[in-house]
């Protein structure tokens, strides 16, 4: 089942009235106008629940509506009306199903019984409850290698089903336990443990208050997490410098009109979001970084032949980092016709981020997939940890790092168990 597509210009800012028509149509699409709607009230706050749409966490004052128009599309989805019943697979062979495109599959319903494919009938069948888990466990007892089998995650999963899920896979005989994670942020498991010393970002909420710069790679708020946009407008008004490093250049990124504030709504004003927006090469961020902590240098290396205060932080530099004089005698190597072909950016557009940089007191790197998901994630994201340690910008009030994850509980799902690489000591079979 697939339809023509048809696109036009969209020439207003993220969020506003588009925002909340959509986030009806959706609602109304799935049937649950009012029990949506009554869900909608209870989501991201602090007696509620977790959406399950993207990682942004739980503000501690929230507002009426915590949400946005990606979070309210996957509570439709989980809460709707529709139901995908034996009827249904009873019309259509998987061979058809197969053409279908994946909003109309979404569309069809939430599943009403265990299905198992027939090959005779090239369809699913229904079968009972006790049928299904028998089958699954004749098939696994059947493995005579039990470390060939793989209990795959996502980061959906709650921390109590995530845990017995865990104990499951080891009562089982494996320790195999992959997540969504590490398809989308594995790099990032694997970079920051080495250069900042923890698997996880070091900002909390209230740190985007208080910083005064403000560095995107590869994230896009609009797209991802969209009530991320709510602390960046803030921090706009504020005054504070946000540079986007970034193929596409994403609307929530360019400007917002907050779908929560009446007086924006009736007034139709809007926000600037970035205030440098880099249209980076795709899987050119290394590059950009590299050019950016090279320019932080020069600009350290004239502070100095005129006798003025360091661009950077040497105490800190000297007290909680190692290996530094290799990292700059590497960065005077990088020649600037390399990063800036590799880059795909002017070296001007790379110094201009690093005057911002170099005058800003407290920084914060937010950073998404766009730098994880490719061979180099992982020296992209100690890049990124580079540039913040080159100004001491990681345990400081309004600075660190802000790795964005895909799922809303991929963190928690590590905490129980949930990992192919159990520590020592830890989670072993039982």
């Amino acid at each position: 089942m697939r339809e023509k597509s048809s696109f036009k210009p969209y020439q207003h800012p993220s969020g506003g009235w588009g925002s909340v028509r959509s986030l009806g149509d959706i609602l109304a699409r799935e049937g649950v106008l009012a029990s949506g709607g009554l869900a909608l009230t209870r989501q991201n706050k602090v007696d509620g629940f977790q959406c399950v749409s993207c990682a942004w966490v739980k503000p501690a004052q929230p507002l009426p509506f915590e949400v946005c128009e990606n979070g309210a599309k996957a509570t439709a989805w989980e809460i709707t009306a529709h139901r995908c019943t034996p009827e249904f697979f009873a019309k259509h062979t998987v061979t058809e199903l197969l053409e279908w495109d994946d909003y109309h599959l979404e569309q069809a319903g939430r599943l009403t019984h265990p299905m198992r494919y027939d090959a005779a009938t090239d369809k699913y069948v229904a079968v009972g409850w006790g049928h299904a888990i028998g089958e699954i466990g004749r098939a696994l007892r059947a493995i005579e290698d039990r470390r060939s089998v793989v209990f795959y995650s996502s980061g959906r999963c709650s921390n109590e089903a995530s845990y017995l899920y865990g104990l499951f896979a080891r009562a089982y005989g494996n320790n195999n336990l992959p997540d969504s994670s590490n398809m989308c942020h594995e790099t990032t498991s694997v970079a920051l443990p080495e250069s900042i010393g923890v698997p996880v970002g070091t900002v909390a909420l209230d740190d985007f208050t208080k910083t005064d710069c403000i560095f995107f790679f590869g994230q896009n708020p609009g797209s991802n997490s969209p009530r991320m946009l709510h602390g960046l407008q803030s921090a706009s008004e504020r005054g504070v410098p946000i540079i986007v490093y970034n193929p596409l250049r994403e609307r929530g990124l360019e400007r917002f009109t907050n779908p929560q504030s009446p007086r924006e709504m009736l007034s139709g004003h809007q926000t600037r979001i970035a205030s440098q927006y880099n249209q980076v090469r795709a899987g050119g961020d290394l590059a950009a970084l590299t050019g950016i902590c090279r320019a932080v240098l020069d600009l350290d290396d004239e502070a100095r032949s005129r006798g003025q205060v360091s661009v950077l932080d040497d105490a800190f530099i000297i007290e909680h980092t190692l290996g530094f004089e290799t990292f700059i005698a590497w960065l005077r190597q990088q020649d600037w016709d390399e990063l800036e072909r590799q880059s795909g950016l002017p070296r001007a557009a790379m110094e201009a981020s690093a005057s911002v940089y170099a005058r800003a007191k407290a920084v914060i790197a937010v950073y998404g997939m766009g730098l994880t998901q490719h061979r180099a994630g992982v020296e992209t994201v100690q890049m990124v940890a580079n540039l913040l340690l080159m100004r001491g910008n990681i345990g400081r009030a309004g600075a660190g790092i802000c790795p964005v994850r895909g799922h809303s509980n991929v963190q928690g799902q590590r905490t129980v168990g949930i990992t192919e690489k159990p520590a020592p000591g830890g989670a072993v079979r039982i």
